[in-house]
């Protein structure tokens, strides 16, 4: 009886160090993931429950009529007005494109210090962005994703792990594959998280159905190519 319990015990305690030591591992493991994941916040205004605010379009400059055209004015009958179309829409420099084939998307890049680099017109590059050329850098994109014409990331919540996403920069195409996806409260700050060993992509938007947070896209670069 007394060696049948020393097995016994011999054996919980053997269980018992072989969960210590499977624990140990994994907590070694996770350590060494988190060790170039590294936490890195952005601010980021919040976006608006509502639609997109329009943009107000610009008052055209009313000439003032010579003497000859006021006297003409009063002289002759009046001509059905044409209506006036308004100011022509700017023509964006774009610097880049964007392209996410899964979700037909492809979009242009303004400047970052373009003045048309807001959600409200474009798809922004959000402050402290790093173009893809940058080696380990993170390129930080925002967008819409309501119904608007200016909401390019609306059908973004499509994209689950290992989607592609493209961006075409200075005469090459990076391809990144998204790795990571998850949700953050919308309280004016983004946090990131990323390996800052790799060159990175991070969209942001609106999530879907929910007006309390904001859904984040992490891609990890894995091709460049000349175009």
């Amino acid at each position: 009886m007394n060696k049948e319990m020393k097995k016994r015990r011999i054996i919980i305690i053997v269980s018992f160090i072989g969960l210590l030591l499977g624990i140990g591992l994994l907590s070694y493991n996770f350590i060494l993931i988190k060790i170039n994941l590294t936490f890195e916040t952005i601010n980021l205004e919040l976006y608006n429950n509502k639609q997109p605010k329009k943009i107000e379009k610009e008052e055209q400059p009313k000439q003032q009529a010579t003497e000859n055209e006021k006297s003409e004015s009063q002289n002759t009958p009046s001509e059905p007005q044409v209506k006036n179309e308004g100011p022509k829409m700017p023509t964006y420099n774009y610097i880049g494109y964007l392209e996410i084939p899964k979700i037909n998307l492809k979009q242009g890049l303004v400047s970052v210090d373009s003045k048309y680099n807001n959600v409200d017109l474009n798809i922004q590059t959000i402050r402290p962005s790093n173009y893809p050329n940058v080696d380990k850098g993170n390129l930080i994109l925002a967008s819409h994703s309501g119904s608007s014409s200016i909401s390019y990331f609306k059908h973004l919540y499509k994209l689950v792990k290992g989607d592609l996403v493209k961006v075409d920069y200075n005469g090459y195409r990076y391809t990144y594959q998204i790795v990571n996806i998850y949700t953050t409260p919308k309280n004016g700050q983004v946090p990131i998280y990323r390996d800052t060993n790799i060159t990175t992509i991070t969209l942001i938007t609106c999530t879907r159905n929910d007006e309390t947070t904001q859904t984040v896209y992490i891609g990890q670069l894995k091709n460049k190519e000349a175009i």
